[in-house]
């Protein structure tokens, strides 16, 4: 066999992959709105699909993960060290401008449409107790943010600012998506991130460029 026969052979394959995962995640949406999320089975689902319970284990580890869409893929590692090198450039690139960048670039990566997040916001006003589920993945990704600022400028680990750089950028990501995903919205993801970022700068001038966490001189000194 050819090398390009090959690599067309493995291009089918991983389309028919992706294929799978998305019917698996809309007929387990669909169903979990029928039907409620215990008022169908993971052999259920499988005949939706057309495929067997073992197969079905190798896209997701539970029917509540199918319902999600949790990524099986793995971390974007060259965005998250371009970050981290970011802090090293000469001059370095300032820590909101390099989290702006990091954020628009996941943003772009999203494949979702607004219809599939219509339809996963009514399954979570359905099935909130899915919500932990989310949460516990988000803080996840919130500490592995968070230990890569303190990573990229050199802060000790209990320095606060890699902290409130992460719940405030995060804070800002989340509200980007309901925006963007509002109906009418012509924007991409990254100028609807980038619009509210300028939002954070006008409201914190002197912070903002660089989210220091730089102590002013003046509430170091004792008091006279």
């Amino acid at each position: 066999m050819t090398s390009s026969a090959t690599n067309q052979d493995l291009g089918l394959r991983e389309r028919k992959r992706l294929q799978t995962r998305s019917s698996l995640v809309a007929a387990a949406r669909r169903l979990t709105l029928e039907h409620g999320l215990t008022g169908f089975t993971v052999e259920q689902l499988c005949d939706e699909v057309g495929i067997s319970r073992r197969t079905f284990f190798n896209y997701f580890p539970s029917k509540e993960d199918a319902v999600l869409g949790h990524s099986d893929e793995a971390r974007p590692e060259e965005l998250l060290d371009a970050f981290v090198e970011s802090g090293r450039a000469d001059p370095p690139v300032p820590l909101l401008e390099a989290l702006t960048v990091l954020f628009a670039e996941f943003g772009s990566r999203m494949a979702m449409s607004r219809e599939e997040y219509r339809t996963m916001s009514a399954v979570l006003q359905r099935e909130p107790q899915l919500m932990a589920r989310i949460f516990a993945r988000a803080e996840s990704k919130s500490q592995l943010l968070t230990e890569l600022i303190l990573a990229r400028e050199g802060l000790p680990s209990d320095d606060p600012a890699a902290r409130v750089a992460t719940f405030v950028l995060g804070g800002l990501a989340r509200r980007s998506l309901d925006e963007f995903f509002a109906e009418g919205n012509a924007l991409t993801y990254a100028e609807v991130f980038r619009r509210n970022v300028e939002a954070l700068r006008y409201l914190f001038p002197s912070a903002a460029p660089g989210l220091s966490s730089d102590v002013p001189a003046s509430q170091n000194q004792d008091p006279a």
